[in-house]
């Protein structure tokens, strides 16, 4: 049966009161004749009055021991609790009245402040180790990441200088691209002017055979010797015009040559067999030009026998066979000109095939190196951003660890504050 405390306190001045009355009653109306016949009963009832009062107060104060000593050792455990004493053990006490609803509330905070503190300094060292464990690997990762943003600085400064190099080379393979195709050009144009020459030498060889066949014609028709001379002295000059434009020419191949071989000296390695064919086209040139002179002197000596021939007549016969094999031989020495001139235009086309080879060579290299400058400052400008990124990394991190930090400085000061209390 559940009793409150009030019906407690009520019951037990009841009994005190019931106590006290009948006891002070019984000494009045039952006692007084035994005890104090003699005495005054106004003095005697006072007197078991007082005694009534005193009575009263004596049970009153034993209850009162009896009903607050639960509470006064309450009381103490929860100083003891307070201090930070957690160890402590409350007395039993088996009412069910609102003390004892008190000690099993307390009973209850008690365990569930144990258990919380018990949580909380679990938790405190588990963030502590955690705060540790965090802490040295982010010092790990921004040592890591410090290194990367090194290493990728330098990347970025090897990937700027390789696109300045890519632009350097680029703009070099654009020029040699450009001079290739003047080359290619100019030697296109020599093998033009190298047929030119060949015709024009081809024409000649005709004219000096036509002119053998005349002289041979001048020994059967004497009336003709004079107009046969003229036109022989004018063919003559003709002849050493082409021989003029024909050294001309000469020249001009070996001038050509002399700056192939320049341009293949500028390219180093690969313009080795080009060096060799441009040393052949002047070797070449060099010929056609010792041919021509001898076509001049040729020529000349025609000229003057020509002129022989019109001042002495008499001596006809003698002069147009002198001519004629003078002309024979000429023809000879043209057939090898000719000869000359056609592996010259060879050699030119094989040159023109080599440049254009070379010029392709160049425009793929070219392109290429377009790609090369692309692609570097492609990776130049990939590499900044990647810098860019680590050091926002790095601050990141720096931020992480600053944060670690605060919090073990409040893990430390909560554990500061949990360690008064004794489990």
């Amino acid at each position: 049966m559940k009793l409150s405390l009030v019906f407690k306190l009520v019951l037990g001045i009841l009994v005190v009161s019931i106590t006290t009355y009948g006891t002070s009653a019984f000494f009045i109306f039952q006692l007084k004749p035994l005890l104090a016949p003699d005495m005054k009963e106004w003095v005697y009832v006072s007197g078991v009055l007082v005694l009534g009062v005193l009575w009263t107060g004596i049970l009153g104060w034993i209850a009162a021991q009896l009903i607050i000593r639960p509470l006064l050792r309450l009381t103490r455990v929860v100083d003891s609790v307070a201090e930070g004493n957690l160890s402590v053990t409350i007395p039993a006490y088996r009412s069910k009245d609102e003390i004892g609803t008190l000690h099993h509330s307390f009973q209850v905070m008690l365990d569930n402040l144990k258990r919380m503190i018990s949580e909380v300094s679990e938790s405190i060292n588990v963030t502590d180790r955690s705060v540790d464990t965090l802490d040295a690997a982010i010092k790990q990762a921004a040592g890591q990441i410090e290194t990367i943003s090194v290493t990728i600085d330098r990347m970025a400064d090897g990937a700027s200088i390789q696109a300045d190099s890519a632009q350097k080379m680029l703009a070099a393979a654009e020029q040699s691209a450009k001079t290739a195709q003047g080359i290619s050009s100019e030697a296109r144009h020599a093998i033009q002017l190298t047929e030119t020459m060949v015709s024009t030498i081809a024409d000649s060889a005709a004219r000096l055979r036509s002119l053998v066949d005349g002289m041979l014609h001048i020994s059967e028709a004497g009336e003709k010797t004079l107009e046969i001379v003229r036109n022989l002295e004018h063919q003559a000059n003709e002849i050493g015009q082409i021989s003029m434009l024909v050294g001309h020419i000469a020249d001009q191949t070996h001038l050509l040559a002399l700056n192939a071989s320049i341009e293949a000296s500028h390219a180093g390695e690969h313009g080795q067999g080009f060096a060799v064919v441009a040393h052949h086209i002047r070797k070449l040139a060099a010929d056609s030009a010792s041919a021509v002179e001898q076509i001049n002197q040729l020529v000349k000596q025609m000229q003057e026998q020509t002129l022989t021939v019109v001042d002495e007549t008499d001596k006809q016969a003698q002069l147009i066979r002198r001519e004629t094999a003078t002309g024979e031989s000429a023809r000879v020495v043209l057939d090898e000109v000719i000869a000359s001139v056609n592996e010259a235009a060879g050699a030119m086309h094989s040159i023109v095939e080599h440049i254009t080879s070379q010029t392709e060579q160049i425009n793929s290299t070219f392109e290429m190196a377009k790609q090369i400058a692309d692609t570097a400052f492609s990776i130049s400008d990939g590499s900044s951003r990647v810098a860019h990124a680590a050091q926002e990394q790095t601050a990141i991190m720096q931020e992480i660890s600053a944060s670690s930090e605060l919090l073990r400085d409040e893990a430390v000061g909560l554990k500061r504050k949990t360690v008064v209390f004794k489990l």
